[in-house]
């Protein structure tokens, strides 16, 4: 009797044991796959952004439609590249004639979607000239013929004072007198002041 009794209480004990450490496996298993999945949780927004910042750098350059005329061998319009400068659009256009003059030009300005350039002449530079002798203007530019290029010759006058000369002569027609500069855009008393000796109205 007390050998049967041993051997049961052995069995239990046995069995007491094999059922904690199946219930202990099946914790640690659980508690290890909550972990794998917080962890996924975790770096899932990570791996998002990262696509996000590829794509922006994928962005692509956007072309721009400019217009060339005057002492080139093409003139026209192009569609050219947004960072082009003046000289790539000379280029583009097959390069400028024998009679361009390029004194006043310059070749390095970054160009805008939408502008218009003109290439003189050097037989216009000597007509102008000319006609100056002959009205006490040897050399200033007139007004009325100015190019953008001419006009953004004169110190004091950058590109977008340039542009609003052109489409205030272009609006109200021929300039009647120098002092008339007041009432382009961007012009007032002292720069009139600065710039008046530079310029004639024929």
């Amino acid at each position: 009797m007390n050998l049967l009794s041993k051997n049961r209480n052995d069995f239990h004990s046995t069995l007491h044991r094999t059922v904690l450490c199946i219930c202990m496996t099946t914790m640690i298993l659980s508690f290890g796959g909550c972990t794998r999945d917080k962890e996924t949780l975790f770096l899932d927004p990570e791996a998002e952004e990262d696509i996000v910042v590829v794509t922006e750098e994928e962005v692509p350059l956007l072309n721009i439609i400019v217009e060339i005329k005057g002492e080139v061998l093409d003139p026209g319009v192009y569609t050219v590249p947004g960072d082009s400068r003046l000289n790539d659009l000379v280029q583009v256009s097959g390069g400028t004639t024998p009679s361009a003059n390029l004194r006043n030009v310059n070749l390095a300005m970054k160009i805008e979607d939408g502008q218009s350039f003109y290439i003189p002449s050097v037989h216009e530079e000597e007509q102008e000239i000319t006609v100056g002798e002959e009205s006490q203007g040897d050399g200033k530019i007139n007004l009325n013929k100015a190019t953008r290029e001419e006009l953004m010759s004169v110190t004091g006058i950058g590109p977008s004072t340039a542009d609003n000369i052109l489409a205030y002569r272009e609006e109200n027609g021929k300039f009647t007198s120098v002092d008339e500069l007041v009432q382009v855009n961007r012009i007032g008393d002292k720069t009139l002041e600065k710039i008046r000796d530079f310029f004639i109205v024929k």
